[in-house]
């Protein structure tokens, strides 16, 4: 019951974990280590229930974002690995080849302990499972470049298991084995190498905090936006790809979301070039704001490579721009504007359709009571299978439950079939 209900928040709250879970879970079936048969058809029924009905308003615009990348494993793999490494300063290097290594390292070593257990007569399906499945979401999508990372994550707590079994192969045997394995070499290792990958970690995680924190000075600066966003204001930032780098670091967001666009803005290369900013703000229109700030300057300087004066030249040629007044500054941000606004009304706030709006036919409706009934039959169905004993007189209605199932998922099926086809 509380895997159930833990997969049930999951499907909503994010878009890889329950597919992984139900993944792992079925090859876990699959391979005779779990006795939940029935768990991954209702976890399969869930998601797709969800993704069919209710993430219909996200999906229907971002079709090709979701689905593109299918079965496109090399390009995943190398978009989210050899194409984050591209470019850029020396430390910024340092940092992403920490990650690599790391990472690396860490599989390595659990290689190593499924080799060193299956020496020792140990048959590790469980923790293979759980290391392994989670990279088959390289065939699924690129997830915006981050698809290594997010396997990794997902993959750890079965390396992690790996890793230390290739210290310790022994586990679980006599206690003459264990006490020779305490007087081996093993702790030893194991604490070195608990060394190497807390330094690595240090290095993986906070060596990119100088763009990644934020600074009091940006706060202040965005909320010099804010008090100024009536009853709309654009917010020029500094990218180096305004197709690809869509992110700014910057605190946006907090509030104002109806409000304030945020509009990315490309910097120049050569801080002289300022004609374009210029341009820029005024193309943006009325009540409109350029701003630089330090995370955003440091990005460009660590990630992507341009000069460690990069900044000081620029905002010396920006406030040389007759055109140009600053309205806000401080140690951690400049906020510029034009000295005449350009010509027209500054745009109203258009928040758009309050909820999601769900394109509902009669068979949508017959297919979402088919999915509820259809969870909440599987789920009594698999809870009372575990519950009771077997070989009890009560079991014998799970099996024409199974045989009532499979109406109500064919009717499921056919008005997810059925929203596809006729959506706009």
């Amino acid at each position: 019951m509380v895997l159930i209900g833990l997969f049930a928040v999951t499907v909503p709250a994010h878009q890889l974990t329950p597919f992984v879970m139900l993944g792992v879970l079925a090859v876990l079936v699959l391979v005779g280590r779990s006795e939940l048969r029935g768990l991954p058809i209702l976890f399969a029924v869930l998601v797709a229930a969800w993704v069919g009905f209710m993430a219909e308003p996200y999906w229907s615009g971002h079709f090709d974002d979701l689905f593109g990348g299918i079965g496109g494993v090399g390009g995943n793999v190398s978009s989210s690995v050899s194409g984050r490494i591209e470019g850029g300063s020396s430390t910024h290097k340092l940092v992403l080849y920490a990650r690599v290594l790391l990472a690396g390292g860490v599989m390595t070593l659990a290689c190593y302990g499924w080799w060193r257990r299956r020496e020792n007569k140990y048959r590790e399906r469980s923790l293979l499972v759980l290391t392994f499945v989670p990279f088959l979401g390289f065939g699924m999508q690129s997830y915006g470049g981050e698809m290594a990372l997010r396997v990794f994550m997902f993959a750890l707590p079965g390396a992690a298991l790996l890793a230390a079994l290739a210290l310790f192969p022994r586990t679980g045997v006599t206690a003459k084995e264990r006490d020779r394995d305490r007087v081996s070499l093993a702790p030893l290792a194991a604490l070195m190498a608990g060394l190497v990958l807390m330094g690595g970690f240090l290095v993986a995680r906070w060596g990119n905090e100088s763009f990644e924190r934020i600074r009091p000075g940006e706060v202040a600066a965005m909320n010099y936006v804010y008090a100024h966003d009536d009853p709309t204001a654009r917010l020029l930032w500094m990218s180096n790809d305004t197709v690809e780098n869509v992110t700014p670091s910057i605190p946006w967001g907090s509030r104002d979301m109806e409000k304030v666009e945020y509009l990315p803005t490309l910097a120049p290369v050569d801080p002289v070039l300022v004609s374009s900013l210029v341009k820029a703000l005024r193309d943006a229109g009325p009540n409109s704001y350029l701003m630089i700030n330090r995370s955003q300057v440091v990005y460009l300087q660590l990630d992507v490579g341009y000069s460690p004066n990069w900044e000081s030249r620029l905002l010396k040629n920006l406030d040389q721009r007759p055109e140009l007044t600053k309205v806000f500054v401080n140690d951690d941000a400049t906020v510029y504007a034009l000295r005449e606004q350009p010509a027209g009304e500054i745009p109203k706030a258009d928040p758009g359709p309050i909820g999601p709006q769900v394109t509902w036919t009669p068979w949508s409706v017959v297919g979402g009571l088919a999915a509820v009934a259809l969870i909440l039959m599987l789920s009594a169905r698999e809870i009372v299978r575990v519950a009771v004993r077997p070989g009890v007189r009560q079991l014998r209605w799970l099996q024409s439950s199974f045989w009532f199932a499979l109406p109500l998922l064919a009717v499921l099926l056919a008005s997810l079939v059925q929203r596809f086809l006729t959506m706009k």
